[in-house]
């Protein structure tokens, strides 16, 4: 597990039909026209001293009313031509908890016309609950917009390099949309001086993040990752029968979540809904990551209990059955339509740790170019981790599938060492990563089934000596090659392999005898994204990955060439080089050698080590 790790610092949820005769591909809404935004309030009509009523729910669920005294309005405060109602609120222990954490979206009337959602508070530690509302107008032309999901721009992750727990943290951060460096929770303000964090400046509240079944140092890296994103992650557990029950419609006040991954893990996103019309839902009043059109799950959301504190109360809320689509995420509002299935990622895990009885762990992860890579590394190593020891050298092997488009991504690899949980749960968010974030088209990623052995032994064995039986052969023979390896703690093992040498060989010759993971770097290096044109080919690329428990033997020759969208093309002319180089649409990268035979060593372990031996054969 990487260092950081190390500090501390890294039966799926079914949609319930809700109806009596579903129809296929949707679930029936349950929606009440309680604040239909028919009924609303205009700024225009805002004037300070006015007295507004709001709806939120509180611990164990209670829906409780609390006051808005209307104090002015500010203009251009949250960006040009946009308006916050600003507010003193009142009852439901406001006056001493503040402004909560999951309030966001919560709705405030005035003579039964709905205004607007609380969303935005004055920093911490405000000695009276002063809120911002965002105007009901504001909420329904931000998401107005078609709900067609088109590919974002996201930053990118190359191939060449191994995916590590840092560098997926540091892609998903500078993906971040519109942030500009301004964090908002607890653990994204440590660091920071008293006046930064105390400045009446006017913020979006925090969104609570419920956590359930994130532990140790992959709960506590996840919890940063996302807390630096602005999200305010809490402990809670799965609420899925408990806050689905409540046969009562939703409505305006209620809690409600939006779903990254559940089953036997849960996260995602709570605030409260601001209106209900027809199966169309408003809520939180802000941003959920701005990430404009979306299809996460909506789910149903309980308040157990509201947790008061000094820099930032915060309601702790499980997540529910899922009730349909957040369909748009943007600057004033998310959107969400009832009854609609979302479209997720059904994951399997079966694990056996240390030769104990197989333990089948199942997840619903939400679909997400930007999410779902950072959510399933988190949810195999967190996987991984409880049921392996976190500190010391350990043995993972890992082998499954993963359907993209029409295509099956093939994984089947062994990792060793103190980082073995990292590039286990890296093994599968890469390839994934790869996938989503490239402009060749948006496959839908169906169904992962991973299965897993793990070893709280450090199972390698690494290369000792190499060499040739026959000191002088001639082209057109086989010549024997003799491999000398050493298990950990064990005695050497010898292996002899059979390569036959072309008849047409000339000049030197190079045998190569070098492990997976080191080769795999190398090969990475003229292998990248932009050299596949298809998800298929990309696939393909991703397949031809280097195993860690075998080291491969290569018969090569120097020999100018060219690696053509990802196929070694050796032994060019120089001509032809500048015309594929120069050709649109052909991406090239330099070639130098030729690789005559390729075979495999296999090892019962982590193989390591390479050596490379040089061969003259003689005129046949």
């Amino acid at each position: 597990m990487t260092d950081r790790l190390l500090r501390g610092g890294l039966a799926a949820c079914s949609a319930l039909l809700l109806c009596l005769a579903p129809v296929p591909g949707r679930l029936t809404p349950l929606v009440a026209p309680v604040g239909a935004v028919g009924t609303t309030f205009p700024v225009s009509e805002i004037r300070r001293g006015q007295v507004g009523e709001g709806v939120t729910r509180m611990d164990d669920g209670e829906r409780v009313t609390f006051k808005a005294h209307v104090l002015g309005v500010l203009d251009g405060v949250i960006g040009p031509k946009r308006q916050v109602i600003l507010a003193r609120l009142e009852g439901a222990g406001l006056e001493h908890t503040g402004v909560i954490a999951g309030m966001s979206g919560s709705p405030v009337y005035i003579d039964g016309r709905l205004v607007g959602a609380v969303a935005y508070s004055m920093g911490q530690f405000a000695k009276a609950p002063i809120a911002g509302i965002t105007p009901i107008a504001e909420m329904v032309d931000a998401t107005a917009a078609t709900a067609s999901q088109a590919p974002r721009t996201v930053s990118t992750l190359p191939l060449d390099t191994p995916l590590t727990a840092d560098a997926l943290r540091d892609a998903f951060l500078a993906s971040i949309p519109g942030r500009g460096g301004v964090t908002l929770s607890p653990v994204a303000l440590q660091g920071l001086g008293i006046d930064a964090v105390s400045s009446p400046v006017l913020r979006p509240i925090a969104t609570p993040l419920s956590m359930g079944g994130f532990s140790g140092a992959i709960g506590s890296w996840l919890s940063d990752t996302l807390g630096t994103a602005g999200f305010a992650p809490v402990s809670a557990g799965s609420a899925v029968g408990r806050a689905a029950a409540d046969p009562a419609p939703l409505q305006a006040g209620d809690a409600v979540g939006v779903s990254l991954v559940s089953g036997d893990l849960s996260l995602g996103a709570t605030g409260t809904v601001t209106s209900v019309d027809g199966a169309r839902v408003l809520a939180f009043g802000h941003p959920f990551f701005n990430l404009g059109p979306a299809q996460l799950p909506m789910t149903r959301a309980r308040v157990v209990a509201v947790i008061p504190s000094l820099l930032n109360s915060i309601k702790l809320a499980q997540l529910g059955d899922v009730m349909g689509v957040m369909d748009q995420d943007r600057a004033t509002a998310i959107a969400g339509t009832l009854g609609v299935t979302p479209r997720t990622i059904p994951m399997t895990v079966a694990m056996r740790a240390n030769g104990s009885a197989s333990r089948q762990f199942t997840f619903e992860v939400a679909e997400d170019q930007l999410f779902s890579p950072l959510i399933v590394f988190a949810a195999v190593a967190n996987v991984l981790q409880s049921y392996q020891r976190e500190v010391g050298a350990s043995t993972i092997r890992l082998k499954g599938s993963a359907d993209i488009g029409a295509s099956t991504l093939r994984l089947d690899n062994v990792f060793g060492g103190d980082s073995a949980v990292t590039m286990a749960a890296a093994s599968l968010a890469a390839p994934l990563s790869a996938v989503l974030r490239s402009d060749l088209g948006t496959p839908h990623i169906g169904r992962i089934a991973l299965d897993v052995d793990t070893d709280e032994r450090q199972r390698s064995t690494r290369l000792d000596r190499a060499w040739i039986a026959e000191p002088r052969p001639h082209a057109g023979d086989t010549v024997t090659l003799m491999v000398e390896t050493r298990n950990f703690r064990s005695a050497p093992q010898m292996h002899r392999l059979r390569l036959p040498i072309p008849a047409t060989a000339t000049g030197p010759l190079q045998v190569q005898i070098i492990d997976g993971a080191t080769l795999a770097q190398l090969e990475g290096r003229r292998r990248s994204l932009e050299q596949a044109r298809s998800v298929d080919e990309l696939v393909q690329l991703l397949n031809k990955a280097r195993r860690g428990d075998r080291w491969y033997v290569r018969l090569t020759r120097s020999a100018a060439g060219s690696v053509i969208n990802g196929h070694d093309l050796p032994a060019l002319p120089g001509s032809v080089m500048q015309i594929l180089g120069a050709t649109p649409g052909v991406v090239t990268t330099t070639l130098d050698h030729d690789v005559l035979g390729e075979w495999e060593l296999p090892a019962d372990a982590v193989a390591t080590g390479q050596r490379t031996l040089t061969l003259s054969p003689l005129a046949p």
